[in-house]
C-alpha cells in the first residue's frame, strides 16, 4: 500500500498509531506487549483492518506510545468544524472571565439577577441541545455579571448570584469538555463547588466530581482515577442529598462511577441500581432554591447510561436488547438522544451489521449534528465502514457522512 493510497483513506487512530510508533522507533512487537495485545492486532489496528473501539485499548495504546488521546484522534483539528466556530471563537473570553473572576473591562450593563436566572437557563437548553456555535458568545458575559454581582449583591441576591454562578460554570465545563479544552472544563467545574461553598447543599460538589471525572475518564492512565473522584465524592454526600436538583446530581454521579467501573472492565450494576433508586426519590424530593440541576437524569437516561456502560464491556447485544425498551422521543435533550443512537451504531457495527449500523449513526448526526461530528468515536467507526463496507454504502450516505465527521478529506 503506497502513501498516496493511506492518505486518500483518511484519518484513523491505527493510522496515527503507525506514523508515531515509526517516529519512535517502535515494533509492533515491542508495542504490542506494552498495551498486553497481540502483535497481530497492532497489525490489523494500523492497517483499518480493526477499529480502536474500546476505551481501554485506546487509552493503552496512547500510554505504550506516550502521547495524548488528542495525538491518536486527532482532536486538535476537531475545532476547525464551521458548525461550531462560534464556540471555538470565544474560549479567549471564557478564559479571561474564568481567570480574573469576571474583573473585565466592561462593554455593556450589568444585567439584573432575575435576567440573569433567565440567561442561563437559555444557555443551558443550548448546551442540552447541543448548539455550541449559540452558546459560546453567551458564556464569559454570563460569568462575568455573575462574579459582579457576588461581589456587590448582598442578602438572597448574593445567594442567589453565587448559585446561577455554579449553574453557567458547568454549562461552561461541559460544553468545553465536549468541545476538547479539558483543562478550561477542570477550571470551570472547579468554580462550580467554589460557588456553592458560599450557599451550602450537595449539587455543586456532586456536580463538580461528575464533570472531573468525565475529564479523566478520557485521559490515558486515569480511569482508577476517574472511578475514584466518583465514588468517594458520592459516599461522601450520600446522607446530606434531599432536595430535587441534589438527587439528580447524586444520580448522575451514580451513572458516571458505573461508565467508569465498565471502562476499568468491572460490572457496573450496583451502581446502575442506585441511580435507579435515585429516579424513585425524584417524585418525593422537594424542588429547593437552587437552578444547579440536571433534568436530564430520570428513568429514560439510565437505561442510556446501561446501554453505555454495556458499550464499553463490548456487549452489543445487550445494548441491542436494551435499545428497544426505550422510547428516543422520552430523553430530555438532544445531546442524550444522539449518544442513544450512537451506542445502537456501535452495537450493529460490532456484529458487522453496517447498514443498521449507518442509520443509526444517521439518525444521531440529525439530532445533534454539532455533538456527533465531533465524537472520535464515531469518526474510527465510520472510517472503518468505509474500509470495509460494500461499494454502494461507500459511494452514498455512508460517504458523505465520513466527510461531515473528517474521517475521510472532505
Amino acid at each position: 500500500m503506497s502513501e498516496h493510497q493511506r492518505h486518500d483513506e483518511g484519518r484513523y487512530v491505527g493510522r496515527q498509531v503507525r506514523v508515531i510508533r515509526a517516529r519512535r522507533g517502535i515494533s509492533q512487537q515491542v508495542l504490542a506487549d506494552r498495551v498486553g495485545i497481540s502483535r497481530g492486532a497492532i497489525a490489523k489496528y494500523e492497517n483499518g483492518e480493526r477499529p480502536v473501539d474500546s476505551r481501554r485499548t485506546l487509552h493503552a495504546l496512547a500510554q505504550a506510545l506516550g502521547v495524548s488521546i488528542g495525538d491518536l484522534t486527532g482532536h486538535e483539528q476537531d475545532r476547525l468544524d464551521p458548525s461550531s466556530a462560534g464556540f471555538h471563537a470565544a474560549v479567549p473570553s471564557i478564559e479571561t472571565a474564568l481567570w480574573t473572576a469576571g474583573n473585565t473591562t466592561r462593554t455593556s450593563p450589568l444585567r439584573r439577577i432575575e435576567e440573569l436566572k433567565a440567561t442561563a437557563r437559555q444557555a443551558a437548553h443550548l448546551r442540552r441541545a447541543c448548539d455550541y456555535a449559540a452558546l459560546g458568545p453567551m458564556l464569559a458575559p454570563l460569568l462575568t455579571d455573575c462574579y459582579q454581582h457576588t461581589r456587590e449583591a448582598t442578602g438572597t441576591d448574593r445567594d442567589t448570584a453565587w448559585d446561577v454562578l455554579a449553574t453557567v460554570a458547568y454549562i461552561t465545563a461541559q460544553s468545553a469538555s465536549r468541545r476538547g479544552y479539558s483543562a478550561l472544563a477542570w477550571t470551570a467545574a472547579q468554580e462550580i463547588e467554589r460557588a456553592t461553598a458560599n450557599i451550602g447543599g450537595t449539587a455543586g460538589p456532586a456536580t463538580t466530581a461528575f464533570t472531573h471525572s468525565q475529564i479523566l475518564l478520557s485521559r490515558p492512565g486515569s480511569l482508577p482515577a476517574a472511578l475514584d473522584r466518583a465514588v468517594s465524592t458520592a459516599q461522601r454526600l450520600a446522607p446530606d442529598v434531599r432536595t430535587l436538583g441534589e438527587v439528580e446530581t447524586y444520580g448522575m454521579l451514580h451513572l458516571q462511577a458505573a461508565l467508569a467501573t465498565a471502562a476499568l472492565g468491572g460490572d457496573p450494576a450496583t451502581h446502575l441500581d442506585e441511580a435507579s433508586e435515585q429516579v424513585d426519590r425524584l417524585e418525593r424530593s422537594a424542588t429547593g432554591a437552587s437552578i444547579l440541576r440536571n433534568p436530564t437524569f430520570g428513568a429514560a437516561n439510565v437505561t442510556l447510561w446501561r446501554m453505555s456502560a454495556a458499550m464499553e464491556r463490548r456487549e452489543p447485544d445487550q445494548v441491542l436488547e436494551l435499545a428497544p425498551t426505550l422510547a428516543p422521543e422520552t430523553i430530555a435533550a438532544e445531546g442524550r438522544r444522539a449518544q442513544y443512537f450512537v451506542e445502537i451504531g456501535r452495537a450493529h457495527a460490532l456484529r458487522r451489521d453496517y447498514r443498521q449500523s449507518l442509520h443509526a449513526l444517521l439518525r444521531a448526526e440529525h439530532t445533534a449534528p454539532q455533538q456527533v461530528r465531533g465524537m472520535s468515536h464515531v469518526r474510527e467507526l465510520v472510517g472503518h465502514m468505509m474500509r470495509t463496507a460494500r461499494r454502494e454504502l461507500t459511494t452514498g450516505d455512508l460517504g458523505r457522512l465520513a466527510k461531515r465527521v473528517g474521517a475521510v478529506p472532505a
